[in-house]
C-alpha cells in the first residue's frame, strides 16, 4: 500500500484546524467597524460530550449568557463531536492552533499529562492559589490525577456520585425463599445459590440466575473484586505491585469461576454489554448484581422493573472488615488551559464562581426562577434543563452534603438520594492509582489485555487458577511487567508513600 504524501496529510490537518476555527485566543472582544469595542473576555473551549444537545447552540443560549452575567465572562463551547475527538485535540495541539481551553476525558489523562510534559500547558498552581472556591471547595484529591511535582495541569470535573456503584438484590425474591440480606461472602453465595436453583419466581422453570454482570465484570464481579480487597495497588516486599497480579486477585478470580462452574452467573456475560445488561434486568429474572446508585430513579428502566430491588452493603471482607470499591478517579473530565492563552485571570474567575455557593446551585438546579425556586428552606423544580445543561460550567468540586442533598431533590426521591449515600460508603479511592505520573514507554507493553485475557480464560475455567497462577505472573513480568512495577517503585518510594 503507497504512503501518503505528506502535502496530503498537512493539507487534511489543516482542514481540520479550519473547520475548528473558532478555537483561538481569547480576547476582550472584538471591534466592528463603526462600533464600541466589546469589553466581555470570551473564551472558546473545546469540549467533547455525550448526550444529545437537542437542538441547543453551543455558543449561544440561555446558559451561557446566564454565567456571564454571573461572571462577566463569557464561555462558549467548540465540539468537533464524541467520535474521533481526541484524533482532532492532537492535530490541533501540534499545529499550534490551540483552543482558549480543552477538555479532556478522565480515559484520556494520560493524553493530557503528555501535553504538559512537551510543555503546552499552563501551570495552573499559582493561579488556584488567587482563587478562595477553587482552592477550599474543590476536594483534594481530585487534583491528584493532573498534579506532578507541585504543578497542576487542569481543573477536574469533579463528581459528587463519583463512587458509582451500589449493590442490588431482589427482596421480593429474599422474602419468597425466607432468605436475610446477606453479610459474608459466603452468604452472598448462599443467596445467589438458591435464586439460581429454587424458582424464586415461582413460575415453575429453570429460568433464574444468582448474579448478572457485565463482559469485563465491572458490573456484578465488582461486588466480589471488592470483597477480596482485590482492586488496589498493594506495596509488598519493597515492591509496588498493581492489584491484578496480588494473591487478593487470585482469590476473586477463583470465587469466580465458581460461580460460573455452579451456573450461578449468568453464562451470557462474557457478551453482555451495558445495553443488553439493562435488556436482562428488564426481564426480571436476575437476583443481584451491581451498578449505579440512580437505578431506581425510574429513568434507566422500564417502569416497576426496579421496585423488586433494595441496595444492600458489600460483602463483608474474609476478616470480617467492611469491603469498599476502589476507583482510580471521582472525576469526569479535566479542563487544561494551553500555555498561549491570554488572560487567564478571567477564565480562572469563571471557574472559581462556579465552584461557589451559588453557582453549585446553578450546577444542580440550573438557573433561579425559570428551573427552579427556593420555597422554605427547600427548592422545587419548574421546568426540565436542557441535557446539556452541565457542560456550560465545565467544572464541578464534587461536595456530597446536606445541601448538595437538598438541590438533588429537585430531580431524585429521598431513597434513590439514600442510594448515592450508600454508593459513597461503599466507595473509595486508591490515591496511588489516582497519582501515578505519566510513564509513555509504559504504554508500549499493554499489561491491561495481558490481565484482561488471564481473567476471561480463569473465570471460564479454560484454564484453572491454581495451575497457571504462577506462570501467568511470570508472563505479566516479562512482558514488561517487571519494567512498570520497578518505574512505579521508584516512583512510589520517593513521592507516593505519603499517599496512603
Amino acid at each position: 500500500m503507497m504512503k501518503p504524501k505528506k502535502w496530503v496529510v498537512l493539507a487534511s490537518a489543516l482542514s481540520i484546524v479550519a473547520v475548528m476555527g473558532g478555537c483561538g485566543k481569547a480576547e476582550e472582544g472584538t471591534k466592528e467597524e463603526g462600533a464600541s469595542p466589546q469589553t466581555t473576555p470570551t473564551f472558546t473551549v473545546m469540549f467533547d460530550y455525550n448526550v444529545d444537545p437537542q437542538g441547543m447552540s453551543l455558543k449561544d443560549n440561555e446558559y451561557i449568557n446566564f454565567l456571564q452575567e454571573k461572571t462577566g465572562v463569557r464561555v462558549e463551547l467548540e465540539s468537533p463531536g464524541t467520535a474521533g475527538y481526541m484524533d482532532k485535540l492532537n492535530i490541533l495541539m501540534a499545529s499550534g492552533s490551540y483552543p482558549d481551553a480543552f477538555a479532556v476525558n478522565e480515559k484520556d489523562k494520560s493524553k493530557l499529562l503528555q501535553f504538559a510534559n512537551d510543555g503546552l500547558l499552563t501551570d495552573l498552581s499559582p493561579y488556584i492559589e488567587k482563587y478562595p472556591n477553587l482552592k477550599n471547595n474543590m476536594p483534594a484529591d481530585a487534583w491528584l490525577p493532573v498534579t506532578e511535582q507541585g504543578k497542576i495541569w487542569a481543573i477536574p470535573y469533579n463528581r459528587h456520585d463519583g463512587f458509582t456503584q451500589v449493590v442490588y438484590v431482589n427482596k421480593k425474591w429474599l422474602d419468597t425463599l425466607g432468605l436475610q440480606v446477606p453479610k459474608t461472602i459466603d452468604e452472598f453465595y448462599t443467596v445467589m445459590k438458591a435464586f439460581t436453583e429454587q424458582d424464586p419466581d415461582r413460575n415453575g422453570k429453570n429460568d433464574t440466575f444468582g448474579l448478572v454482570a457485565l463482559n469485563d465484570l465491572s458490573y456484578g464481579g465488582r461486588i466480589f473484586q471488592a470483597a477480596y480487597d482485590a482492586e488496589s495497588y498493594k506495596f509488598r516486599n519493597n515492591e509496588l505491585l498493581p492489584p491484578e497480579i496480588t494473591d487478593e486477585y487470585k482469590k476473586y478470580l477463583l470465587f469466580m469461576n465458581k460461580l460460573v462452574t455452579d451456573k450461578i452467573l449468568d453464562p451470557e456475560w462474557p457478551t453482555t454489554t451495558g445495553t443488553i445488561f439493562r435488556q436482562k434486568i428488564n426481564t426480571g429474572k436476575y437476583g443481584m448484581f451491581s451498578g449505579f446508585w440512580h437505578f431506581k430513579s425510574g429513568k434507566e428502566f422500564s417502569p416497576g422493573i426496579m421496585d423488586p430491588y433494595i441496595a444492600i452493603d458489600l460483602p463483608l471482607r474474609e476478616d470480617g472488615s467492611p469491603s469498599q470499591m476502589t476507583y482510580n478517579s471521582t472525576n469526569r473530565h479535566y479542563v487544561s488551559i494551553p500555555k498561549d492563552t491570554k488572560n487567564i485571570d478571567a477564565l480562572m474567575k469563571f471557574f472559581d464562581w462556579v465552584l461557589s455557593d451559588e453557582g453549585t446551585r446553578y450546577t444542580f438546579m440550573g438557573i433561579e426562577g425559570k428551573h427552579y425556586k427556593a420555597n422554605n428552606g427547600a427548592y422545587e423544580k419548574l421546568a426540565d434543563r436542557n441535557s446539556l445543561h452541565w457542560a456550560f460550567s465545565l467544572v464541578k468540586h464534587g461536595q456530597f452534603n446536606d445541601a448538595i442533598k437538598s438541590y438533588m431533590k429537585v430531580d431524585y426521591t429521598d431513597d434513590v438520594i439514600e442510594n448515592l449515600s450508600l454508593a459513597n460508603k461503599a466507595g473509595k479511592l486508591d490515591k496511588i492509582a489516582a497519582s501515578l505520573p505519566y510513564y509513555p514507554e509504559l504504554a508500549a507493553y499493554n499489561l491491561p489485555k495481558i490481565a484482561e485475557e488471564y481473567r476471561a480464560k480463569t473465570v471460564l475455567g479454560n484454564e484453572k487458577v491454581e495451575a497457571s497462577w504462577n506462570d501467568y505472573v511470570k508472563k505479566y513480568r516479562a512482558s514488561g511487567g517487571d519494567k512498570a512495577i520497578k518505574t512505579w517503585t521508584e516512583w512510589y518510594q520517593k513521592e507516593g508513600a505519603s499517599l496512603k
